[in-house]
């Protein structure tokens, strides 16, 4: 009888040991890395210069400091613009989280691009897929007439509080770029919205005018007759209203009007429901103290999250952004 429970004893521990050594195999599997790249765009409406902006950022499983790094040396991956948008391309991260692991329960994704960059690309891109007309790459954007800001690092400053307010609201949220000194063109922005397939592709500017007298707020979206993605004109009309509404109300800056236009690479490149704000004119002096000032800027993303909420919400389940 003890022989045979001695047995019985050794064949239960030859079974966990062999449980035990798979389990340990599967849990130590190497970490993932993968890569978001893009396109990008965005033009003034009252100014003549193209402003773009906008910097693809790599991404981790278990190292988001990898993103950093890549952003610093303007590192954008190997995605070409034409990929991106004809969706033969799947990649898609978040910066310095999880690549590419959405939480079932999010709301959303949102992708956030910080217009403009330190240094402008004059280089030439096509205006959209296929076109024979071309533009800059990218600009550095304007400057505060009060405060000497530049409008990449205001872009930059409100992105990242917008991403941190709408991850605060439950959506997943990816970054175009987090740093300034990053080469990311108009075209290459909009591709960081399409491999992640965005619910909604929202991109912040400010605004600059010969007439220093000039204020307000405006968004920006193709027209129905785009060449390149007419076909999203009506949800990229919609989540300009909603944002430019909701902006509006919450900020108290005077509302101008959506702008309607072809030019803009960033828009034409996209293959998302896609908007370009005009925050307000730092060629204004009031207006650019006041996009300055910490506590006004809460008012500014919370705005334009309120917008994003708004358009969001006309969205079923079925609709948004999932892991599967």
């Amino acid at each position: 009888m003890w022989k045979k429970t001695a047995a019985i004893l050794c064949l239960v521990l030859v079974m966990t040991c062999g449980c035990g050594g798979a389990s340990g195999e599967t849990d130590s599997g190497a970490a993932k890395t993968e890569e978001v790249k893009i396109p990008e765009d965005s033009r003034k409406a009252s100014t003549a210069d193209n402003k773009e902006q906008s910097a693809a950022e790599n991404t981790s499983a278990s190292a988001g400091t990898q993103a950093v790094a890549d952003a610093e040396t303007g590192n954008t991956g190997s995605t070409s613009p034409e990929a991106a948008f004809t969706g033969e391309t799947a990649s898609a991260g978040r910066t310095g989280t999880n690549a590419a692991e959405y939480a079932a329960e999010s709301r959303g994704l949102i992708v956030i691009d910080p217009g403009h960059q330190q240094y402008g690309n004059s280089e030439q891109e096509p205006v959209g897929p296929g076109a024979s007309e071309t533009k800059m790459k990218v600009s550095g954007g304007t400057s505060g007439v009060a405060t000497g800001v530049p409008e990449y690092q205001l872009t930059l400053d409100i992105g990242l509080q917008l991403r941190d307010e709408l991850e605060a609201r439950g959506y997943t949220v990816i970054m175009v770029r987090e740093t300034n000194e990053v080469d990311i063109s108009n075209s290459e922005r909009a591709a960081v919205a399409n491999e992640a397939d965005a619910d909604a592709f929202i991109r912040i500017h400010a605004n600059g005018s010969g007439d220093r007298g000039v204020t307000g707020a405006m968004t920006i979206c193709q027209t129905p007759g785009n060449a390149y993605n007419g076909d999203l004109y009506e949800e990229s009309r919609r989540l300009a209203d909603c944002v430019l509404n909701a902006y509006t109300e919450k900020t108290g800056i005077d509302y101008e009007y959506v702008w309607e236009t072809d030019s803009m690479s960033g828009i034409n490149w996209a293959r998302v429901p896609v908007t370009i704000i005009e925050m307000g004119y730092m060629t204004n002096a009031d207006e650019d103290l006041l996009m300055q000032d910490p506590q006004f800027q809460e008012k500014m993303t919370d705005g334009i999250a309120d917008g994003i909420d708004a358009f969001m919400a006309e969205k079923t389940a079925e609709e948004r952004h999932t892991n599967e």
